[in-house]
């Protein structure tokens, strides 16, 4: 128990002193691992959300470009403004390529 309420002093001190690194750098690696597997991405931004592959991580300006399933809306998403970002399941992944294939 003791070592629980140390964990949470813990993060509410990194929070307070503004330390968010590891979350941003779990972002990135999230990121990698996706553009590396060629694995689709659902990400949750701060009024909208979106899914499909990413085409380009872009470190120096810290975006991404997403494009969707039917390949026909492209957005370019900074890496700030993301507040979740999840793996597709690979069956969604395929039927909704299929789903677009034959339309």
């Amino acid at each position: 128990m003791r070592h629980k309420f140390q964990q949470v002093l813990d993060k509410i001190h990194d929070f307070l002193n503004g330390h968010d690194q590891p979350e941003s750098n779990s972002l990135t690696a999230t990121i990698e691992e996706a553009i590396q597997k060629q694995t689709a991405v659902h990400l949750i931004l701060s009024e909208t959300s979106f899914t499909g592959d990413i085409i380009k991580y872009d470190q120096q300006r810290q975006q991404i470009i997403v494009k969707n399933f039917a390949k026909n809306v492209t957005r370019i998403i900074r890496i700030s403004d993301i507040q979740r970002l999840r793996f597709v399941p690979s069956t969604v992944q395929t039927a909704q390529k299929n789903r677009f294939k034959k339309e």
